[in-house]
């Protein structure tokens, strides 16, 4: 599964989230994977929207709120986290845990032209990129190869994103999502609701 979603917030509420995120406090040195030589900047905003209010970041409580609507409050959320990156880091391509990885694209200004969107492969396909667009999120099978992309020369921003690692309440769908074992082409699943 891969999934984006436009004008994921309220524009004002985006805008705001946007100022917020201008003004985290960074750490460098996280590798996506271990032992990893390329690293970037990464913060740690909680394992629940309460630590993440408690650590200062309830700005991200609006973007959880939006996914728990649209997904129907199907999912747990296992962690909240804020990465970036600028010209000439490139992270790794890695797996994630949990079932599903959303990833808010909180940069308002960004433009096109300065790179920095997501790719993720999917089994027997060609590689979808996701181009980086203010207030979109992008939702993707946690187990899909992903990585972040580079950003031009040109671009002297910081390239941000809020992360949402999540996981399926329902344990029967999430054992028959672990047994998948990519035995289900993905390209050709629709969600039915009824």
């Amino acid at each position: 599964m891969i999934e984006n979603y436009d004008d994921f917030l309220e524009g004002h509420v985006a805008q705001l989230i946007d100022l917020h995120m201008r003004e985290v406090s960074w750490k460098y040195d996280y590798a996506s994977v271990e032992g990893g030589k390329n690293k970037h900047w990464h913060v740690l905003a909680g394992h629940d929207m309460k630590e993440c209010r408690e650590n200062g970041y309830d700005f991200v409580e609006p973007i959880w709120d939006t996914i728990d609507r649209k997904f129907e409050g199907h999912l747990n959320l296992l962690r909240v986290y804020f990465n970036a990156h600028t010209h000439g880091i490139e992270p790794h391509t890695h797996l994630d845990d949990g079932d599903i990885t959303m990833i808010y694209y909180p940069r308002m200004d960004w433009d096109v032209d300065y790179g920095g969107g997501t790719m993720v492969q999917e089994k027997d396909s060609h590689p979808t990129y996701l181009q980086y667009i203010g207030n979109r999120l992008i939702a993707f099978t946690a187990n899909l190869p992903h990585q972040g992309q580079p950003v031009s020369r040109e671009c002297y921003k910081l390239r941000t994103v809020i992360v949402f690692k999540t996981e399926w309440k329902d344990k029967e769908k999430r054992k028959w999502w672990d047994n998948l074992d990519g035995k289900l082409d993905m390209n050709k699943v629709k969600i039915v609701k009824d």
